[in-house]
C-alpha cells in the first residue's frame, strides 16, 4: 500500500494532491505520520508542502467542487481521528478526479465518511459553546480552559470574540497546549504551555454559587444518570466550576 505522509494541513493536503495527480500514485492512506507505523510491504511516500502547488490544486476544487469546498476540507482536517486526513484526501482527489460537486452523493462512501467527520467536528464545536466555562482572573482578564477530542479552537474562539465585545480573554486547550488569545476586538491563535490561573476573589464566590446552585436543583428521587451523560459529556465536567472544578 502506498503511504502518504504530509503536513496535516490545508496546504500540506493540497500539495499531496498535486503530487498524486502528477506522479500519478494512489495512496492507500494519507497520514501526517504522528504515532504511526508503517506495514512490511507499505510504500511511504513524504510529501513537502509547497504553497504553489496548492495554490494551484485549490482552484481546480473551487472550480468544480464549489466556494465551500476548501473551508470544508478544512475543518475536516481539525478532526483528531485517525483516518481524518484520509478522508479529506479522498474527498478532495474523487472532486478533481470526476471533475464534479459529490456533495450530495451520500451514497458514495467516500463522501459520507467525509461528511461524517466533518459534522463531528462542527457538533463538538456546537457542544462547546454551551459547556465552556469562563473565570476572571485577578489581572481582569477571563479565562475558559478545555481539552476537546478535536483541533477546534479556531472554530470556537470567533463565537466569542461577538459574545465578549471589548472582553480580553483566553480560550487554552490543555490537551494540545495552544490558546485563542483576544484583546476583546482581535484574535491571535499560539502555543503555549501549562498555564497558572489565579482568579479574583470575586470569582471564587460566583464559583461557589454556581456549585451550589447545581447541587440544589437536583432532585435525588429523579437521579438518572445516564440522561444526565448524554446532556452534560462526563469529559467536559472536570472544567466546568458548576460540576468538579474547584479553586
Amino acid at each position: 500500500m502506498i503511504i502518504f505522509i504530509a503536513e496535516k494541513s490545508l496546504d500540506g493536503l493540497l500539495s499531496a494532491l498535486f503530487y498524486s495527480f502528477t506522479q500519478k500514485a494512489a495512496p492507500g492512506k494519507v497520514t501526517d505520520g504522528t504515532a504511526f507505523q508503517p506495514g512490511m510491504y507499505d510504500s511511504v511516500i513524504k510529501i513537502e508542502t509547497d504553497a504553489l502547488q496548492a495554490e494551484r490544486v485549490k482552484k481546480g476544487l473551487i472550480r468544480y467542487g464549489g466556494a465551500d469546498i476548501v473551508r470544508r476540507l478544512s475543518v475536516c482536517l481539525l478532526s483528531c481521528e485517525e483516518e481524518a486526513f484520509t478522508a479529506a484526501f479522498r474527498y478532495a482527489y474523487k472532486t478533481l478526479f470526476l471533475r464534479k460537486d459529490i456533495s450530495g452523493n451520500m451514497a458514495d462512501p467516500v463522501t459520507a465518511q467525509f461528511i461524517f467527520t466533518e459534522q463531528k467536528v462542527w457538533r463538538e464545536r456546537h457542544n462547546i459553546l454551551g459547556f465552556l466555562r469562563f473565570a476572571e482572573s485577578a489581572g481582569g482578564v477571563i479565562y475558559a480552559r478545555y481539552s476537546p477530542d478535536n483541533d477546534i479552537t479556531e472554530l470556537v474562539a470567533p463565537h466569542f470574540l461577538k459574545r465578549l465585545s471589548g472582553l480580553a480573554f483566553v480560550i487554552h486547550d490543555v490537551k494540545r497546549n495552544k490558546a485563542a488569545v483576544s484583546d476583546g476586538y482581535s484574535l491571535k491563535i499560539m502555543r503555549t504551555g501549562e498555564a497558572a490561573f489565579i482568579p479574583s476573589a470575586e470569582e471564587k464566590n460566583f464559583a461557589a454559587l454556581w456549585k451550589r446552585y447545581y447541587e440544589e436543583i437536583n432532585i435525588p428521587e429523579r437521579l438518572n444518570p445516564r440522561q444526565q451523560r448524554r446532556c452534560m459529556p462526563v469529559r467536559y465536567r472536570k472544567f466546568m466550576p458548576e460540576t468538579y472544578e474547584k479553586f
